[in-house]
């Protein structure tokens, strides 16, 4: 089982507690240059300058982003803005905020240390592959501070609903932290230190598996901190901060990721355009805004993958629903490694048969041909205005047999879910290693 413990969390000190609306972020990878500057604006004690400081032309390696947040932050604790929990604690966190269709969810996390394991050793289980770029610069913030800012964001299956009872309790009284974030959402932050109810809740994580939802780069960035620092690492380096939620906490929401396809040539779409009808069942969908809605209806229906295309112009919406004898063909003689569920996903046959086979852009090329965005309008208009050649939609995720593939040391590709809620950063932090 994975290994859970409470910790001394870094915290904004009592009297910043009023203003902390000011102080927090969302996670550093999804914050626009826009965004960084409205919070640097918003306070000077802003997490922005810990967590994703600004880049300066002069930086140079004794004088960088990394080496002003060390400063920022030795400063900050010198101030007393900062300071550290008097006992271990877990802390829950609750969250309320829209969901893309309207509805009000409301969700709850639990964050605690977890003991950190190499991936494959099944109690702690990736669902994405990785990039090389995040995690070099996780690992020199990291290394510069000895804090990490943000948990990684893990699920857990809890059918009979013991630990989310647990929870329940704990939330029925007042919250140590309670307001509204910049973007309007309520969050909530409660300190569970009593020793019979952090008993409780390290009984009711006994046997669980962790699978990873957000926070990868992080994960993998705390196992290469623990090795490369050796003797030098302190105590708190074996372990992670992590944010747990039940993998179908009514909260939870887990939308597909656009596919915007970019320096294709023109020869290339022309192969693509004339084989697609071979390889997929096409059909118009008429305006693009009901692109989605008709994608959900026909998988429903068909019980099969389904991608939603965008295509030149961004005025035609179409979806490719794969030939199922031709997809078996497909995938036995182009990749023997998976599991027959693996090749039935869409993202798997988006990536491998439309952007691999078709569009001859192979893993590791993507950058600079092919942009992410969970937002259909977004899409659309990166097509309509030519910044892309044409968007593709993969369908819901199905967590369950996300969760299952995990399960058997299948990962998926890169950008594969967009989890909501995107848990702030500032509540609370990881001082894995402070001076």
């Amino acid at each position: 089982m994975a290994k859970i413990i409470p910790f001394c969390g870094l915290r904004y000190e009592k009297k910043h507690v009023s203003e902390i609306q000011r102080l927090v972020t969302p996670p550093y990878d999804i914050i626009s240059p826009h965004d960084q500057n409205r919070f640097y604006r918003a306070h000077a004690y802003n997490i922005i300058r810990l967590e994703y400081g600004k880049t300066k032309q002069t930086d140079s390696d004794n004088n960088n982003r990394y080496t002003r947040a060390h400063a920022t932050l030795r400063d900050w604790i010198d101030r007393g803005v900062l300071e550290k929990e008097a006992k271990p604690a877990f802390y829950i966190i609750q969250n309320d905020y829209i969901d893309p269709d309207g509805n009000l969810k409301k969700f709850t996390g639990l964050i605690g240390y977890i003991k950190l394991e190499k991936f494959g050793e099944g109690k702690i289980l990736p669902h994405e592959k990785t990039y090389a770029g995040p995690k070099e610069d996780r690992f020199n913030l990291l290394k510069e501070t000895g804090v990490s800012f943000s948990p990684v964001f893990s699920l857990y299956r809890d059918p009979s609903k013991r630990i989310s009872g647990i929870l329940k309790k704990v939330t029925q009284k007042k919250a140590a932290l309670d307001f509204k974030d910049w973007a309007g959402d309520g969050q909530k932050l409660w300190t569970v230190t009593q020793s019979s109810q952090i008993q409780l809740i390290q009984n009711a994580f006994q046997g669980k598996k962790l699978l990873i939802a957000d926070g990868h780069h992080r994960y993998l960035t705390a196992i290469r901190y623990q090795k490369e620092m050796g003797s030098q690492a302190a105590p708190n380096a074996e372990y992670i901060m992590m944010c747990l939620s039940e993998i179908h906490d009514p909260g939870l929401c887990v939308l597909p990721v656009f596919r915007l396809v970019s320096d294709v040539p023109a020869a290339r779409w022309k192969t693509f355009e004339k084989k697609m009808g071979d390889y997929f069942e096409v059909e118009k969908v008429g305006a693009v805004s009901k692109l989605q809605a008709a994608q959900a209806d026909l998988a429903k229906k068909t019980r099969s993958a389904v991608i939603g295309y965008l295509e030149k112009g961004g005025k035609q919406a179409m979806l490719l629903k794969i030939r199922q004898s031709f997809m078996d063909e497909f995938f036995q003689s182009q990749d023997t490694r998976h599991s027959r569920i693996y090749h039935r996903l869409d993202i798997v046959i988006l990536n491998q048969m439309i952007l691999g086979h078709l569009l001859n852009i192979q893993p590791g090329e993507e950058k600079g041909r092919v942009q992410y965005t969970k937002n259909l309008d977004e899409a659309r208009r990166s097509v309509s205005r030519g910044n892309a050649q044409a968007a593709f939609l993969p369908g819901l995720p199905n967590i369950d047999a996300i969760w299952d593939l995990a399960k058997q040391g299948e990962t998926l590709p890169q950008k594969t879910t967009y989890f909501l809620p995107k848990l702030i950063t500032g509540m609370v932090m990881n001082p894995v290693r402070l001076d």
